[in-house]
Formats: C-alpha cells, sequence, structure tokens
C-alpha cells in the first residue's frame, strides 16, 4: 500500500543519513568560507526560457509547469545559470571578483531507468572575474580538497578541455547534429562509429587520422602533452595546449599534480562550457561524483560580460560511497532520557528544562512499566544508541536505572558531562 505513495528518482532520508549528511555540509561550507566564497541561495523554480534558451537540457527532462500568469516554470535542473543569473543582477561591475557557493537541490525528469536519481543534492562553488590558470587550478583544488575533507583521499580528477576537439572541427563544414554525434561517439571511444562518421562525411585523411587518436588521448599529463603537440592543426588548437600546461604546473605547485589524469575525449552536456572541463572520481566508483569547468560566455547572456569557473559536488552519490566503505560520519545521539514516576511529573520537567538549559538533548517518558524493561525497550531504537538513563522517583532523588540514586542537585557534576 505504502508503495503507491513512492516516486521512483526520489529518495527519503532518515536521521542517521541525515546527520551525516549535515555534518558533510558544515564541513564544506567551512573549507568554502575559508577560500573567500560567500553562500547563497537561489529559487527552486526558475523560468523555462532560461535553460531552453541554452539548449543544454532536452525539454523533456524538465519538470515543467504553468503560473497562474501562464508563464512556463522549470523545477532547477542546474545551478551554475542561476547562480550566474543572480551574479549578473547583483555585480554588476564586470571587473568585480565574485565568489559564491551554494548547497542547492537540482531535479532531472530522466525517463530511464526507475532507478536513476531525479532530484540531486549539490554542493558547489563559483568564481567569477577570473581567466588566469591561478583561479582554475583554485577551483580544481578546492574540488579535490572538498572530496578529501569529507573523509576520502583516494580522488583523481579527469581534467579536458572542450577548446580542443571544437578548434579542431572548425577545420570541418559540420552541422550542429553532426558534431554532437561525432562528440558522443569520441567521449564513448567507439572507434567503429567514428570510422563510420569519417566514411560518410568524407573527411579529409589528415583530420580523420587526427579524430581517431582523439578517444585514446587521455593518461599521464606529461604523455598527453607530447601527443596533444603533434595533433594541433591550428593555432587555437596549440593555444589550448599552451592553457592546460600553465594549469597544470600551477596544481603541481600546490601539491595537487598527483591527482590529476587528462581525458581530451570527454565533453559537457551542458554547452555553456567554453575551456577546462573535469570530472572527480572516487576510489573505484565508477560514476563522478563532481563535475565542472570553465563558463566565460555564459554571464554575457545576463548583460555582464565576465569570466568564471566552477563545480558542483552530487552529495548523495558520495554518501552512497561513504556509506558502503563504513565511511559516513556518525550522528552524536548522545543525550539524556529521563524516566519519571508520574507523581514527580513537575520535578521530571523541571530537571529536564535544567539539563537542556545546559545544552544537554533530554526527553522524558512516563514510567509505564519497570524502569529497566523500559529502558531496555527504548535502546533497542538506533535513536538512544548513545542515550543514557536516568530514573526520577517520588523520592526526590536521581539514579541511573542501573545505578545507585544520587540527589537531582548533583547531577551537573557527577552523571552528566
Amino acid at each position: 500500500m505504502l508503495e503507491n505513495y513512492t516516486i521512483d528518482g526520489f529518495e527519503n532520508i532518515q536521521y542517521q543519513g541525515y546527520h551525516a549528511l549535515r555534518k558533510i555540509e558544515d564541513s564544506l561550507s567551512r573549507l568554502f568560507t575559508l577560500y573567500g566564497y560567500q553562500p547563497i541561495s537561489t529559487p527552486t523554480f526558475e523560468s523555462y526560457d532560461l535553460y531552453a534558451a541554452e539548449n543544454s537540457i532536452p525539454s523533456d527532462d524538465l519538470f515543467k509547469l504553468v503560473d497562474h500568469r501562464g508563464r512556463v516554470l522549470a523545477l532547477k535542473p542546474d545551478a551554475t545559470l542561476p547562480v550566474t543569473r543572480m551574479a549578473a543582477i547583483n555585480h554588476q561591475d564586470p571587473e568585480t571578483t565574485v565568489k559564491l557557493f551554494y548547497r542547492t537541490n537540482i531535479y532531472r525528469n530522466f525517463g530511464a531507468s526507475e532507478m536513476v536519481k531525479k532530484e540531486l543534492t549539490q554542493m558547489g562553488i563559483e568564481y567569477f572575474g577570473s581567466r588566469s590558470p591561478e583561479c582554475d587550478g583554485e577551483i580544481i583544488a578546492l574540488a579535490i580538497e572538498s572530496l578529501i575533507t569529507s573523509g576520502i583521499d583516494d580522488v583523481q580528477i579527469d581534467l579536458g578541455h572542450v577548446g580542443f576537439i571544437n578548434h579542431l572541427l572548425e577545420e570541418l563544414s559540420l552541422s550542429e547534429l553532426q558534431k554532437n554525434q561525432l562528440f558522443r561517439f569520441i567521449e564513448h571511444k567507439n572507434i567503429g562509429d567514428i570510422d563510420d562518421f569519417i566514411a560518410r562525411n568524407d573527411i579529409e585523411p589528415r583530420i580523420a587520422k587526427i579524430l581517431r587518436r582523439l578517444p585514446k588521448l587521455y593518461g599521464d599529463p606529461a604523455d598527453v602533452f607530447a601527443r596533444m603537440e603533434t595533433l594541433c592543426v591550428n593555432p587555437k588548437m596549440e593555444a589550448v595546449v599552451t592553457e592546460l600546461k600553465a594549469i597544470y604546473d600551477h596544481l603541481k605547485a600546490i601539491g595537487c599534480g598527483s591527482r590529476i589524469s587528462f581525458d581530451l575525449g570527454f565533453t559537457n552536456q551542458m554547452n555553456y562550457y567554453s575551456g577546462i572541463i573535469f570530472k572527480g572520481y572516487i576510489g573505484g566508483w565508477g560514476q563522478s561524483v563532481l563535475s565542472g569547468g570553465r563558463y566565460d560566455h555564459l554571464s554575457a547572456k545576463f548583460g555582464i560580460d565576465r569570466p568564471a569557473c566552477g563545480f558542483g559536488l552530487d552529495l548523495l552519490t558520495m554518501m552512497d560511497y561513504l556509506e558502503q566503505r563504513r565511511l559516513l560520519p556518525e550522528a552524536d545521539n548522545a543525550r539524556a532520557v529521563l524516566l519519571y514516576a508520574a507523581s514527580v511529573k513537575a520535578e521530571a520537567y523541571a530537571l529536564g528544562k535544567r539539563l537542556r538549559g545546559a545544552g544537554i538533548p533530554t526527553e522524558l517518558f512516563v514510567l509505564r512499566e519497570d524502569a529497566h524493561t523500559q529502558a531496555t525497550r527504548l535502546k533497542k531504537n538506533a535513536l538512544y544508541k548513545n542515550a543514557r538513563f536516568y530514573l526520577v522517583d517520588d523520592s526526590g532523588q536521581f539514579c541511573l536505572t542501573a545505578g545507585d540514586k544520587i540527589p537531582t542537585d548533583s547531577i551537573f557534576t557527577k552523571e552528566v558531562h
């Protein structure tokens, strides 16, 4: 019967997971604040046109509704667009540096497997106002630090650049549809499909040879750089190599070089990216837990021409990883539980008030049976795993359910710390 009220793709988070999620969020908030990022929040709903104009997310993947004025709204499917809009509205000097962080839910109406999450909980940062390799390096370094801070040490970043493929394709006359097909073949490393595409579209041999090599353009940075240099056919591609070298040199200088590998064959669904793109992987986990990149032209769509770089971290996917490896931060369930006789209700509630005033979470239950039996029954609930049980009886004394009575006025010094 309860299954009738369950929606595929959406999760309930119980107290155990919620406490862990809050600890992770608090830890990340402290980290981002230490680097100068300011917290913000954007609406759950956005104008449908905001996303339709970008043509990044298929219309069928949006949750849509119509408001009372006939405007089409969408549940927010992406965090970067709304944050960029907010930054443009509130910081209109294009020379201003703006560093923001957020925690939000985004929604994608995937029509695929019912196991695909349709509500994603993200935290991320956006850095507006700099095109420097130091800016890109800070974003990537913070992506790494975000995972380490959350208790994960086995972190790897795959770094790419949308410009390398795009500048190569400038040598060809392809439609957007053809380009998107080719991007998919390269990202999925489908050599056979790439060969068929080359044959169907009569690609010149010089470019065809490079296209066949792109899916294999990944691995150790030094090796990838050497191969990239042999594939450049125009100055723009050469500039991409120079840019990536500067970013990698910065990452090595700040101690992050060993966590970086390159993959020049992957793309990103969001077509607003204009430079570096990256994904973060942990352990042997098959899917990425974070992604980001540079989007220098997006802010101009809101009237402020300002470069930017950022990333978003999928918190619930990361928590799945932590839970499977028993790495989730444990909830602190320490609390006092007062079991009291009905005849001393007033005294028990006054004592509970004193304990809460001292910062001790305190619950009260009237005695319905033997105190030891009632305490044992409550302890079966995981909520009371770390609770300390006390009995308040009609003698005016206060005692542990398995200990000696003590005067209630000595509770703070003798029993609860």
